[in-house]
């Protein structure tokens, strides 16, 4: 893959893999989103009171290593894996430019045509991999997306940009479309 010609997400054209592409022979993947997935927010309050998660049962996103996820690999040994929520940004908050708000990767056209989602890196928990049915994905990223999510999950937890070089030499012939 050349060295992108934008900053941060790809066109919507090339984020995700071919929605025909993603059912019972498709391997579970990072960025895979799935929905019916059981996922945990935090209400935001104004009080010093500790506040309880809510938790819910909505679209959700895989995260990790290939390797952890897969149930080939160390996958097998842990059936959890690591999640995010994806959520709609009614409030059209989060931009697709990738400036300020680390911690959203944006999932336009998601669901329908002209919608935002986003995955929130916010509220990173774990669920029981059976969730993680075929039946249940709604969506994949693309080769090029994956690489995206990577930089941007990196972004947030570290305020580091991984070359996109860097990230295709470690991660080249693992992604599912590859």
């Amino acid at each position: 893959m050349p060295t992108p010609d934008y900053p941060w997400f790809p066109p919507l054209d090339r984020l995700y893999a071919p929605r025909d592409n993603i059912g019972d022979g498709r391997i579970l993947f990072p960025g895979d989103v799935f929905d019916g997935i059981p996922v945990f927010r935090y209400p935001l309050r104004d009080n010093e009171e500790p506040v309880e998660p809510r938790s819910r049962r909505g679209y959700a996103m895989v995260l990790g290593h290939p390797c952890e996820v897969s149930p080939n690999e160390k996958g097998a040994q842990l059936p959890w894996r690591l999640v995010c929520p994806v959520v709609p940004d009614t409030d059209r908050r989060v931009t697709v430019d990738g400036d300020g708000d680390y911690y959203a990767f944006p999932l336009p056209s998601l669901v329908e045509d002209e919608d935002l989602w986003y995955a929130d890196f916010r509220f990173l928990s774990t669920v029981d991999a059976r969730y993680l049915t075929s039946d249940k994905r709604k969506a994949a990223l693309s080769e090029e997306g994956w690489y995206a999510l990577q930089r941007r999950l990196v972004h947030f937890l570290t305020r580091i940009q991984p070359h996109w070089q860097d990230l295709e030499d470690v991660g080249a012939g693992l992604h599912p479309d590859a």
